[in-house]
């Protein structure tokens, strides 16, 4: 008896149907299993990450890489996070952090016993690679030579808690990445101050175009900034920092050297100080002079600041700075979400009419659009009540609600009134924040 041949699907029509299960992981599971022709489009939406750290150590990965049955290339992965410093007893820490830091080396050098193959074969759609470790070691001369081919595709790299010996060593890890666009860079420093970097970084190259700075404490942080001077391509500076003590002078200047390397191509930069409660009162902004170094004097083609900054003392001054640019106006978003003091700052001054005169000034006329946020907080105790059919107290929510927007209604308009310059503009944008003290409920609504 003759089986009647069954019809195949077009390739192009499985890899649809595929496409459509994209976030159902065991139908992606059932379909990767059906024939190798599936394999690949299965596996690119179930693995498009994969995190390698001490529980799940590399030598079982490259095991499974050894086998001849490996589908890992097929699975086009994109990102993948290598972390190799987590919680160790005190008395094994330094051993654990030298066997940490080889894992790297190991995963550079590996070749499959059966083909020859290397980790670049791998990870031939590599996007983005993260790393996070305490303490960055000198690679073998064969893992070095493996950088270039392992991670020529990646355009983001993402560095957190790591701690290079000198700016060349950092520099000479950043050139293997051929195609970086983005850095980011979070606690990330170098040990020896001082010893000016003989290695050419992609932060030359015109693809890159992106950097974010976070937690880069004072000791380390300004030698790896430094590093990574000039930067002619750059387009996006974000910086963070933790409070205010850290934005010290030799911080400021770095970063104000950082902008000045960028020139024309600067588009957008923003500064978040994540300070509160007493770290605010560390630093007075309003006469320190250690973010006078962070102006656009050389940036004529910037279009976009964000200042998330916990004290508005420290906004007069940098407008003033500001207005000296010899520049055509450029400036179209100007963010400052923390203008209006908040529940913990109302004690604080802001010379509203001073910020109002100065966005008059001729270096704003391109503004488009100035937005801070204002906030309406409440006691959950204060909101009405009325008994259902049960006789049980519950919130009169209507109310409530009408109650609270009346106020931000107020606020805003009191705020306009104390801008009315910028506000006859029309530019005036304010993001709308609501928070019940006893516990936080939130709605932000951009008006």
């Amino acid at each position: 008896m003759t089986s009647t041949p069954r019809p195949e699907l077009h390739l192009d029509i499985v890899k649809l149907i595929i496409d459509e299960l994209h976030d159902f992981r065991p139908d992606l599971k059932t379909c990767a299993l059906v024939c190798r022709s599936w394999v690949s489009q299965s596996r690119f939406y179930l693995f498009p990450t994969i995190h390698l750290n001490r529980r799940n150590n590399v030598s079982s990965f490259l095991a499974l890489c050894a086998s001849p049955y490996s589908t890992i290339p097929l699975a086009r992965v994109s990102n993948l996070t290598i972390v190799t410093d987590l919680l160790v007893e005190d008395e094994h820490k330094d051993k654990q952090r030298v066997q940490n830091s080889a894992v790297f080396d190991q995963l550079l050098t590996w070749r499959s016993p059966h083909d020859g193959k290397s980790i670049a074969d791998m990870f031939r759609h590599l996007k983005t690679l993260s790393l996070d470790w305490t303490e960055w070691r000198p690679q073998s001369e064969t893992a070095k030579s493996m950088l270039y081919s392992t991670f020529q595709t990646v355009t983001e790299l993402k560095m957190q808690n790591i701690l290079f010996e000198t700016g060349d060593e950092f520099l000479g890890f950043l050139s293997s990445l051929t195609c970086l666009e983005i850095l980011c860079l979070d606690g990330v420093g170098v040990r020896i101050p001082g010893k000016a970097s003989t290695t050419q970084s992609n932060a030359s190259s015109s693809r890159f175009h992106t950097i974010e700075l976070r937690n880069l404490f004072p000791y380390h942080c300004v030698e790896a900034i430094r590093a990574i001077t000039p930067c002619h391509s750059l387009k996006n500076l974000s910086v963070h920092g933790v409070n205010f003590s850290d934005m010290n002078a030799n911080w400021s200047m770095a970063v104000g050297d950082l902008l000045v390397s960028a020139g024309p191509s600067l588009k957008s930069f923003g500064l978040c100080v994540q300070a509160v409660g007493r770290f605010r009162r560390l630093v007075d902004l309003g006469t320190d002079t250690s973010l006078q170094h962070i102006d656009f004097t050389e940036n004529p083609n910037i279009r976009s600041i964000t200042l998330d900054v916990d004290d508005s003392a420290y906004l007069v001054p940098f407008l003033e700075r500001l207005t000296r640019s010899h520049y055509p106006p450029s400036l179209e978003k100007l963010h400052i979400p923390k203008l209006v003091p908040d529940l913990e700052r109302r004690s604080t001054h802001v010379d509203y009419k001073r910020i109002d005169e100065l966005l008059q000034h001729s270096y704003f006329s391109a503004l488009g659009e100035f937005r801070c946020t204002q906030s309406v907080i409440h006691d959950i105790g204060d909101m009405p009540l009325h008994r259902d059919e049960e006789n049980n107290f519950v919130v009169d929510e209507d109310t409530w609600l009408s109650w609270i927007s009346e106020e931000m209604e107020s606020k805003i308009e009191e705020l306009k009134a104390k801008m009315p310059k910028l506000a006859d503009k029309g530019i005036l944008q304010v993001e709308e924040y609501f928070e019940e003290v006893s516990y936080p409920i939130q709605m932000l609504r951009r008006r």
